[in-house]
């Protein structure tokens, strides 16, 4: 990675040194470096190379004499790396080196060059690691997606079930509709989930939505289901954006040479560095604690490391990043249960979080209806090193409050997290108005531990006071152990203090048979009941393939048996179930995917849950695809494949494998990068060409191969080649009926040949004689 100060569009190189003719005439003496004096002569201008700390900059800069001594432009100085106070510059932008604090200059006429000596603290540090990507341009998409789980319990009362969703996208939103379709008993009923619109726009990071929605929220607040309409910031459209602040850890080098960044005594950069200060920017991302080094090394060999102690922490905000999610509607009730119930009080809510400072991030929340009303706000407050502190307070318009207050401190050897809200007077939300009543108070604590090599000990206590579903206190301890690559022991045990006789311990041995199989066993008491639990599964593989699961458990005078497979295909996934419980048994089966009415045909595939990719090979049947290495599939007759789980706004690489193509194709690329939008899909077109050609052999009168090098022309397309060896040459673009021109040492000769495509698609024609033109 190549280091820079800051971009220099204006910075001129060396090589207009040749191309400018003016020169100071003589040099200055007011400083103890500078042996020369300047003759007097009023706005005189050089461009003069520049060398900082005895090194060359690699550019010329503009200066000027005033009273003897140099000035610049305050840009100039900029583009040079150094700092430069507007306010020092005169009224036509111009600053005297002298009045630089630091800084001494000596000039030498015969090169040429002025010669800087700034201290660090004068010079803008190099700029490393920042490898900011690039934003691919979003590849726009319209079409039609119909997303489908369907289930079947025959010995239940016949009951089906069907999960769907109706997608329609276009560059301009997405609607969506999704609803669950029920059979039973001869009693058909289908149930609306949620319907809406979306509009994203990546360049202004924000979401528009309208219908149902789910509404945003802060840890100390509440989400609710409201249809209406929804303005948020949507900070994944930007991929490449980091919103947590990164720690730019800073150095300095006293000669050119090479910088190692080490996090946790791992490499996670090497570059370049100049002499002077440097800053390395966008380390790679850490979460709690950690320690970086940064280690220096010169041309022989010597090294300088330095140990800083860092804190990240994903739930601040970077400085100046704003998130809000603002939100006008009517409150959803019965949701699942009644498609078009809403309440009929209109309701707001709104949340918002700013980045104030590296260790600051601000919050502030708010809802109303009708008997609602909530203000408040919040701070997360990052402490030097020792964890980040949250603090939030609200107000209810009918005399209730909520207080809430956590800290989380997390180490590679320790971490807790302790969070607690408690409600004062009557203080209710827009979710209680929707029916989920305000818990009173809630307190949580989990500490880790990490225990010999590869073992963690985790104990968590949570108390929760509800109104409706009354108190609960429970502890819970767990230990989980990895005796090698393949086997690991996990014990847990856990209790309700409010509630006596709920309690429970359990024992788990697991081992990796493969690495797409897994079996284990499980031993316990739960609410002084034994259980017996042991299983046995295979992975379904994402290429497609199948997959299994084979279950027993006993336990609390039951016993249960459970057996499911499962086989993904490129057209969707299927499964069937078989249960014993008790002696009764039960079945079940089930199918997901996706129809996808896209580029004039409709597909099935599997289902489509985000964005996703239809590629076109323009006909070509049976050709691999890969994504980001990852084979997905042939194409079908048509020469489409649905590619599905890309990554919105940002780059998907989609290859063909063109050692599958047919000889007589040509093609300009085997690789696109493609970049759908939010649940939409995106065409992936290979332009393949095909072909007729063949390698042709021509001959002279006598019967004699033309010789090598011979240039020959296809007058139809004019195309034109060199004969080689044997008198062949090769035409990719033959017609029925073919003339050809030849230049030889013996003169110019014309060939005819008459072609009819063949199973071959590559054929060697000939011989073809070349009959000489008349002179």
């Amino acid at each position: 990675m190549t280091w820079r100060r800051r971009p220099t569009p204006r910075r001129a190189t060396l090589s207009r040194l040749a191309m400018i003719a003016v020169s100071l005439t003589g040099a200055v003496a007011s400083s103890p470096l500078r042996a020369q004096t300047i003759d007097k002569v009023p706005g005189h201008t050089a461009y003069l190379e520049v060398m900082v700390n005895g090194e060359s900059t690699g550019s010329v800069a503009r200066f000027a004499d005033r009273d003897g001594t140099l000035l610049t432009p305050v840009d100039e100085l900029l583009d040079l790396g150094l700092r430069a106070d507007p306010a020092l510059a005169d009224a036509q932008g111009m600053v005297a080196l002298d009045r630089l604090p630091g800084v001494t200059w000596r000039y030498d006429p015969a090169m040429q060059r002025v010669y800087l000596t700034v201290p660090d603290g004068q010079r803008m540090p190099a700029q490393l690691g920042t490898r900011a990507r690039e934003r691919p341009p979003v590849t726009p998409g319209t079409g039609f997606v119909l997303n489908y789980d369907a289930y079947a319990q025959p010995d239940t009362g016949q009951q089906l079930g069907l999960y769907s969703e109706q997608r329609l996208f276009h560059p301009g939103g997405v609607f969506s509709n999704t609803g669950v379709a029920t059979v039973y008993d001869r009693s058909t009923r289908y149930v609306r989930l949620d319907t809406s619109w979306t509009h994203a726009d990546p360049t202004g990071m924000q979401s528009v939505l309208i219908g149902d929605m789910i509404t945003g929220a802060l840890p100390w607040s509440r989400p609710v289901r409201l249809g209406g309409f929804q303005l948020r910031r949507n900070f994944g459209l930007r991929p490449d954006l980091i919103t947590y602040p990164l720690p730019a850890l800073a150095g300095s080098a006293a000669v050119p040479g090479a910088v190692d960044l080490y996090i946790n005594n791992v490499r996670q950069y090497s570059g370049q560095v100049p002499s002077g200060p440097f800053v390395i920017n966008n380390a790679p991302a850490l979460s709690g604690a950690g320690q970086a080094t940064i280690v220096v090394r010169d041309a022989l060999g010597r090294d300088v490391s330095t140990t800083v102690p860092l804190y990240v922490d994903a739930r601040l905000l970077a400085p100046g990043l704003f998130d809000y999610a603002l939100e006008v509607g009517f409150l959803r009730t019965q949701y699942g249960v009644d498609s078009f119930r809403y309440d009929s009080a209109p309701a707001a809510n709104g949340s918002v979080r700013y980045g104030w400072t590296d260790s600051v991030t601000l919050e502030a929340h708010a809802e109303a209806s009708r008997g609602v009303g909530i203000g408040g706000a919040g701070v997360l407050f990052k402490l030097p090193l020792t964890g980040v502190l949250n603090v939030a307070a609200s107000a209810s318009a009918a005399g209730g409050a909520q207080l809430g207050l956590g800290y989380q401190w997390r180490t590679p050897r320790f971490s807790i997290d302790v969070q607690g809200t408690r409600a004062f007077g009557h203080y209710e939300d827009l979710a209680a108005r929707s029916g989920a009543p305000m818990p009173r108070a809630l307190y949580r604590a989990t500490v880790s531990v990490p225990v010999a090599r590869n073992g963690n000990i985790a104990a968590s206590y949570v108390n929760l006071s509800d109104l409706v579903y009354g108190a609960s206190r429970i502890g819970s301890l767990a230990w989980t152990a990895q005796w090698n690559r393949r086997t690991s022991l996990t014990a847990s045990a856990y209790r309700d203090f409010a509630a006596g006789s709920s309690y429970g311990a359990s024992l788990t041995l697991t081992y990796l048979i493969d690495s797409d199989t897994t079996a284990s066993a499980t031993v316990g008491r739960d609410s002084g009941n034994p259980t017996v639990i042991g299983t046995v599964s295979h992975a379904t593989p994402y290429e497609g393939g199948w997959g299994w699961q084979v279950a027993g458990q006993k336990g609390a005078g039951m016993w249960r048996g459970f057996a499911q497979a499962n086989f993904r295909g490129r057209y969707g996934d299927v499964f069937g179930a078989v249960q014993d419980l008790q002696g009764r048994v039960s079945t079940q089966l089930g199918a997901s995917g996706s129809l996808v009415a896209m580029d004039g045909t409709v597909m099935a595939g599997r289902r489509i849950d985000q964005s996703f990719a239809l590629v076109s090979t323009g006909g070509v049947a049976d050709l691999p695809v890969l994504v980001e290495n990852r084979r997905i599939g042939n194409t079908n007759r048509s020469g489409h494949i649905l590619v599905p789980n890309l990554l919105a706004y940002d780059a998907n690489r989609v290859e063909i494998d063109a050692l599958a193509l047919p000889v007589n194709t040509r093609l300009s690329s085997t690789r696109l990068s493609i970049a759908p939008a939010l649940q939409s899909g995106a065409l992936a077109t290979f332009r393949i060409e095909s072909f007729r050609g063949a390698q042709v052999m021509f001959v002279d009168g006598e019967e004699t191969p033309l010789p090598p090098g011979t240039a020959i022309v296809h007058l139809e397309s004019g195309g034109r080649t060199v004969v080689g060896y044997d008198g062949l040459a090769f035409f990719g673009a033959l017609g029925d009926d073919n003339t050809f021109r030849a230049e030889t040492d013996a003169g110019v000769c014309t060939a005819r040949l008459h072609y009819r495509a063949s199973a071959d698609p590559l054929p060697r024609l000939g011989p073809v004689r070349c009959a000489a033109e008349a002179p």
